[in-house]
């Protein structure tokens, strides 16, 4: 081979070593924009990675969410119900009450706790000493008393019996033009001298109540009630049992 042949031969080499140097390369980068330009698509290209935006889990953004506006519902209390109260007037009827030695109530006097005969170890504090007929006797608040083995018992009042005063709560009562204050089963009329004294009881004068003590018994069939040998019937003074004192 001549020395022409072979400097043809290494030109020739060496444009094609420069065109694949340079030309590949530009092949590569214009490929992709052709095939973009025709709808095409390189076959060499990698499926890209999906990246997922995580930030917002978790909550509610208001872009994101529809907010349902729903209308207000107004809670009305409901009207306070008027309890209409009705005041019914009852007719009343009087009623007349019959008092008798069971149902009769005493007022809170001393005298009312009389009872014949009771024993006492000493006698109450304030007692009044007396001498009637020769004979001791102790009076306090509208209760007589008489020595008896041990101690002291109580006793009828005595007559001629005289006190400072009547006792305490002694009822007044006219009769026979004279004034009586009428308490534990005795009649106390006023002395001259001032003080008051136990009379003889009234026959037929009527009193609001009975004696303490007094023992109902049945005289000619009918109930009647005895105290210290008088004795008491029952009788209507304006529609209220009374009792008058009567001898048999």
């Amino acid at each position: 081979m001549n020395t022409n042949t072979r400097l043809a031969q290494s030109i020739s080499r060496r444009k094609i070593g420069f065109c694949l140097a340079f030309g590949l390369p530009t092949l590569l980068i214009a490929l992709p924009l052709i095939c973009a330009e025709h709808g095409g698509a390189p076959h060499a290209v990698a499926a890209q990675p999906v990246v997922v935006d995580r930030s917002s889990h978790g909550s509610i953004r208001h872009v994101d969410t529809h907010v349902v506006v729903r209308p207000q519902v107004v809670v009305r209390p409901e009207p306070a119900h008027t309890v209409e109260v009705r005041h019914e007037v009852v007719s009343r009827h009087d009623v007349v009450v019959h008092r008798d030695v069971e149902a009769d109530v005493h007022r809170p006097h001393f005298w009312n706790d009389f009872v014949y005969g009771r024993r006492l170890a000493v006698l109450p504090l304030g007692f009044l000493a007396m001498q009637i007929g020769g004979v001791p006797y102790y009076y306090c608040g509208g209760i007589y008393y008489q020595p008896a083995d041990g101690g002291y018992q109580e006793v009828y009042p005595p007559i001629g019996a005289a006190v400072p005063q009547p006792p305490d709560g002694a009822i007044e009562i006219v009769a026979g033009g004279l004034t009586y204050y009428y308490a534990g089963g005795a009649f106390y009329l006023q002395q001259p001298d001032g003080t008051y004294a136990i009379a003889p009881t009234p026959i037929g004068v009527v009193v609001p109540e009975l004696p303490p003590g007094a023992i109902q018994v049945s005289v000619n069939g009918t109930v009647a009630y005895q105290f210290n040998g008088i004795y008491y019937e029952p009788t209507f003074v304006n529609g209220v049992t009374q009792y008058e004192t009567f001898m048999p």
